[in-house]
């Protein structure tokens, strides 16, 4: 084991403080971050990154950085796709320590606007039975010295416990969501088939009452509440089709696209089209499956707020970006007044497959989503 070359003992208290610290039950997501702040503390570095590797093996679905202001990250821009000296890491799957970026001739791609790096050190981040999850990368240790063996060493060490715990994670998360379709299923089942049909035949019955002999008060008072029943079962409806997920192959994707066109036109009332720059596009599962999940939270909001007559959908590949496209003629809003939780929650599904939702709106003049995600994440 690494940790077995340490001979510092307050080295090595330092490397179990940190694998304790990121022995939580947290979201994958938090826990990335804990292990790539840990690792940076572990060595005292200034700047530190996790990557994940996508299905491929060879390049970054998932870049986590520690060290840097917002401004900072924000001029770097696109996050690494795993080439330079951050792909020796990911080809060799073993450690890369370099004293100085400068004569490495590997240390190419870093774009404009990101800090001035010279001090290096990669290692794997590895689970059970050796396989690769992702790989931890330190720059520059604070007191401005090379890594050290040591350094290897405790990163090494640490890069193991790391990778069962983010395992671990994304089982619980896999778990986690597995639990959630089956009850979004269940209730969009339970809405459907008990309310709904309770609701169409109250309605039923007061149309059945309209027939017999009443006066102009009780009948427009009847009237009204008909109509009040029919909006409620196509607000229902809504729902039903907003968090009706379920599993989807990433072959499906663009037919289970034109079923929901269709199944728009019919349910919600609202004419749409859809354009396909490509007859398939390449994603994994899960991008495919979150792709359909952003379009239906769109597709909620334009049907509860938009009072839109006609919508277009787009889906092309862009690099790799798959992009999604929503334009609706509707009433628009003005930001950020319109955007509510739905739009929030948009946002956060696009950056977690390293992408975005970009909105545009305006009053009278309809709204446009363009969300986007990396098609291997």
């Amino acid at each position: 084991m690494p940790y077995h070359r340490i001979g510092d003992p307050e080295r090595l208290y330092g490397l179990i403080e940190a694998m304790l610290a990121i022995a939580s039950d947290a979201d994958l997501s938090s826990l990335l971050q804990l292990v790539v702040d840990n690792a940076r503390g572990l060595v005292g570095a200034r700047y530190g990154a996790l990557g994940v590797l996508g299905p491929d093996g060879h390049h970054l679905a998932r870049f986590v950085t520690s060290g840097l202001s917002d401004e900072e990250a924000a001029a770097i821009g696109s996050p690494p796709e795993g080439y330079g000296v951050l792909g020796q890491v990911i080809a060799h799957a073993a450690a890369v320590r370099v004293d100085d970026l400068a004569d490495e001739p590997s240390a190419v791609g870093f774009p404009p606007g990101h800090p001035v790096m010279r001090r290096f050190c990669g290692v794997p981040i590895q689970a059970g039975g050796g396989h690769v999850l992702g790989n931890l990368y330190l720059a520059d240790r604070e007191d401005g010295e090379p890594f050290s063996d040591d350094d290897q060493a405790l990163l090494e060490a640490f890069g193991r416990a790391a990778g069962l715990a983010v395992d671990q994670a994304a089982l619980r998360d896999r778990q986690h969501e597995l639990t959630l379709t089956a009850e979004r299923e269940r209730l969009a089942r339970e809405l459907h088939d008990t309310v709904i049909q309770r609701l169409f035949a109250v309605g039923l019955g007061l149309q059945v009452t309209l027939r017999s002999s009443l006066a102009d008060e009780d009948r427009e008072r009847i009237d009204r509440a008909i109509d009040e029943l029919d909006e409620t079962i196509q607000e229902i409806r809504t729902t039903i089709f907003a968090i009706d997920a379920d599993e989807v192959d990433a072959s499906e994707l663009t037919e289970r696209l034109r079923d929901m066109v269709e199944e728009v036109a019919t349910r919600l009332g609202v004419a749409v089209t859809l354009t396909l720059a490509e007859p398939t596009v390449e994603v994994t599962s899960r991008v495919a499956r979150h792709t359909l999940q952003a379009l239906r939270e769109v597709l909620a909001n334009v049907a509860r707020h938009a009072r839109a007559s006609s919508l277009a959908v787009s889906l092309r590949a862009e690099g790799d970006l798959l992009v999604l496209e929503i334009r609706d003629d509707g009433v628009g809003f003005v930001a950020p007044v319109g955007p509510g939780r739905g739009l929030r929650n948009l946002r956060e599904r696009a950056r977690r497959l390293g992408g975005s939702c970009e909105i545009e709106s305006a009053p009278g003049r309809g709204t446009l989503v363009r969300w986007t995600a990396r098609r291997m994440a």
